[in-house]
């Protein structure tokens, strides 16, 4: 097994970036018994992800490939939550009101808890980066800081509107859903 993980290590980063891809989208398929659901919301936090690597190259500076390697992998692995309980929150309320209603609910139920998370974790980020006198160690915390952000950022105002956008969709590949829909309520109160 170990060096199965070596030679995964080895490999350019973007295979070791699809495979830590992969394995959240596997377990997400199972978890949320959607197919497009896990593309969306790692397609959201992703983008964080490539958004955040991105900085130092318009900063014209230097990124350590371990701190790229690991950042990769934290944001992705700690705010793929961020995205599960907004997605999850949306469901939910899909079951008794339309889609607009649905993502302005959601929205509403989750940003207390998204933001306390999020800025948590941005704050220990940029003092681990302010702090820290080793380069790895304070570019990590930079990266973290951001990465939280970014991640926050997206989940609040893009993964809603994928959401909205691509509701039908999800209803027709995610198993057991019952959105709710106004014809149907409208004839069943009649």
């Amino acid at each position: 097994m170990k060096k199965f993980y070596q030679k995964i290590v080895e490999h350019p980063k973007s295979i070791l970036t699809l495979f830590i891809l992969a394995a959240v989208f596997v377990v997400l398929l199972f978890t949320m018994k959607s197919v497009s659901l896990p593309v969306f919301l790692v397609l959201a936090i992703e983008t964080a992800v490539w958004i955040n690597v991105s900085i130092p190259y318009f900063k014209d500076s230097t990124v350590f490939y371990i701190s790229y390697l690991i950042i990769s992998s934290i944001q992705l692995g700690a705010t793929v939550d961020y995205a599960i309980l907004t997605t999850e929150r949306y469901m939910e309320f899909r079951q008794t009101m339309d889609k607009k209603k649905a993502v302005s609910e959601t929205i509403a139920a989750v940003t207390t808890s998204l933001l306390t998370s999020g800025i948590v974790l941005a704050v220990v980020g940029y003092l681990m980066g302010a702090i820290s006198s080793h380069g790895i160690l304070s570019q990590l915390g930079t990266f973290l800081g951001n990465g939280s952000m970014l991640s926050l950022t997206i989940v609040l105002f893009v993964l809603p509107g994928l959401l909205y956008l691509f509701d039908r969709f999800i209803e027709i590949t995610t198993l057991h859903t019952n959105f709710y829909q106004k014809r149907r309520h409208h004839h069943e109160s009649k």
